[in-house]
């Protein structure tokens, strides 16, 4: 591996008590040779602290229909912490959830990224429910590009980039707070003026050992009050409502900030 000057902060998201992640994330990183630190990271947050850390549970009743659960709250405030560590770095920042997986090709990307740091604020490596938008494209390579989020909801923050000013950006408008990371971040729900992008195709993935069990989303669905009938997409009318919906996205001009 030929060695590279590492032009952007690593900051790594994983609990004190998640053992078997942090020596996933050191593995992974020091055999790719990359440097990072460890974020302070938040414990799931009880009922009683809610509004000592600027979580608004009527507002989350109101637009979600439930509150956030305590880790859900927990993992909301350690992306705040990493944004308050990027917004006052030199460079962009990578972050990354304990489950994140690269390889030579993220590394890769995230030296292209940090080169092209004034064309973007937010890039995403890892996504689930991305439609990219036919516009507004950027070439990185011969193999990735970044665009923008045609549909309004995408989630996962496993690992992303984020420029100083978009990690300012983000700390602003995260004051107070209503909606899960993801959410807040890609998934469409407010404006934040943030020059955000998918990767194309994505440049990371996630471990399948410490992505099998999701704390959050056990948390999430014991909180959640709506049930949605569950449709078949396998039906031929439903398959054609659905592509016809994703062409409609992707030759729609970009909503702000997706």
């Amino acid at each position: 591996m030929s060695a590279q000057i590492q032009r952007y902060n690593i900051l790594a998201i994983a609990q004190p008590a998640e053992v078997q992640r942090r020596r996933h994330l050191d593995e992974m990183l020091s055999s790719l040779g990359m440097q990072y630190q460890l974020v302070k990271t938040s414990p799931p947050v009880p009922q009683s602290q809610w509004h000592e850390v600027g979580f608004d549970h009527e507002k989350s009743r109101s637009i979600l229909g439930r509150d956030l659960s305590c880790g859900e709250i927990g993992c909301f405030l350690s992306h705040r912490n990493a944004w308050k560590v990027a917004a006052n770095a030199n460079s962009p920042s990578l972050i990354l959830e304990g489950d994140a997986k690269l390889d030579q090709d993220s590394r890769n990307v995230c030296q292209l990224l940090a080169q092209r740091a004034r064309s973007w604020e937010l890039a995403m490596l890892y996504y689930s429910k991305c439609v990219p938008s036919v516009w507004q494209q950027q070439r990185l390579d011969d193999t990735f590009r970044l665009a923008k989020f045609a549909n309004r909801r995408a989630y996962c923050l496993a690992a992303y980039m984020v420029t100083p000013e978009g990690a300012q950006k983000l700390l602003n408008m995260s004051e107070t707070f209503y909606l899960p990371a993801d959410d807040f971040v890609s998934g469409g729900w407010i404006r934040k003026d943030l020059d955000m992008y998918a990767v194309i195709p994505q440049a990371a993935g996630l471990c399948e050992i410490q992505s099998c069990h999701s704390n959050l989303e056990v948390g999430r669905q014991k909180n959640k009050k709506r049930k949605h009938k569950k449709k078949d997409n396998t039906q031929l009318l439903r398959r054609l409502e659905l592509y016809l919906r994703e062409l409609g996205q992707r030759y729609r001009w970009p909503r702000k900030s997706l």
